[in-house]
């Protein structure tokens, strides 16, 4: 049997891949809980505890390791936590930026003005990603969101409605993790 492959089904073939890439992520529990609390996340979450991971994974590409943050280990929006980000590749800061308003508007947040005001923001706070960079949210008690990078405070957002769209992405019960939201929330 031989196979006759032209252009255009070659063509056809790398869309079909690339786009069960993008499609396909896939998220799974990281079992060991190897992450300390820094010292800057501790400043700002009261009794601050690991209280869950997961890690992100596109097909066989690991994109990051997420850890949850809370005081006690007990995550509430309306308190002060941390979303810790460890990146197992390199990224730039702009699609990470554009990728984040994309989830944002699939949860519901429509209002274009807020979005392109907010991918302004994120352009700021993330830095282009190389694989061992950890970019870490923490939510003050005002509810105002400040990004560090590699434990360098970066830049901070001060809209509590940003900072409520951000962290939905990956703890609201319409995200399109679901199974990461459960492994942070510890459930």
């Amino acid at each position: 049997m031989s196979f006759n492959i032209t252009k255009s089904s070659a063509s056809f073939l790398w869309l079909m891949l690339g786009m069960s890439i993008c499609l396909g992520m896939s998220s799974q529990y990281l079992h060991a809980n190897t992450v300390v609390v820094p010292n800057y996340v501790k400043d700002i979450v009261p009794n601050a505890a690991v209280q869950g991971q997961s890690r992100l994974t596109v097909y066989f590409f690991k994109v990051y390791d997420a850890t949850l943050i809370s005081p006690r280990g007990q995550y509430s929006p309306d308190q002060p936590f941390a979303l810790r980000l460890a990146y197992l590749r390199d990224l730039m800061g702009k699609d990470i930026a554009e990728r984040s308003i994309d989830e944002m508007r699939d949860l519901g947040y429509q209002d274009t003005t807020l979005l392109a005001q907010w991918l302004v923001e994120m352009e700021k706070a993330f830095p282009d990603i190389k694989e061992g960079d950890v970019l870490t949210g923490v939510v003050d008690d005002k509810q105002h969101t400040s990004f560090y990078f590699n434990g360098q405070k970066r830049y901070t957002v001060s809209d509590p409605q940003f900072t409520a769209a951000f962290f939905d992405i990956w703890l609201a019960e319409g995200t399109s993790q679901p199974a990461m939201r459960k492994a942070l929330l510890g459930e």
